[in-house]
């Protein structure tokens, strides 16, 4: 924990920072300082629909901290965004890939999308099945 009372969070392979099933819609929500230059402007900025990125006058739009991985966010979100509406139905078959499960009251989950039948083990029944099939192989080859 930081004197400020902030979170460090120290793990391996964590380089940057990645929103799993966050949109541009939602990502303004996850920034404090919005929220709060928000507050302190009536709850509402100039623009009906501002993503606080290019919009002339958006009271969020400034020289806070964090603005600049903000918009850094956005725009991954963003090209995430653009490249699963182009790619469509090729989705689901990549591995790596997210689908959204929805949950009780309307909330949605992020889940990995694993590529079919790859992360399964055989069962018991088709390995006995191959079992007894390769032993009469076996002896069909002993009596020629």
């Amino acid at each position: 924990k930081l004197a400020n009372g902030g979170l460090l969070a120290d793990t391996p392979g964590f380089n940057q920072p990645h929103l799993l099933g966050v949109t541009t819609r939602d990502l303004g929500k996850c920034f404090p300082e919005i929220e709060a230059r928000l507050e302190a402007n009536g709850g509402k900025c100039e623009f009906k629909n501002c993503i606080h990125v290019h919009e002339p006058g958006c009271v969020v739009r400034g020289d806070w901290e964090r603005y600049p991985m903000y918009v850094d966010l956005y725009d991954q979100i963003k090209l995430n965004e653009t490249q699963a509406l182009r790619t469509g139905s090729q989705k689901q078959e990549r591995e790596g890939d997210v689908r959204m499960k929805s949950l009780k009251g309307g909330k949605a989950k992020a889940e990995p999308r694993l590529n079919r039948k790859k992360h399964r083990r055989t069962s018991r029944k088709l390995s006995k099945q191959q079992f007894k099939q390769a032993i009469k192989e076996e002896e069909d080859w002993d009596t020629y």
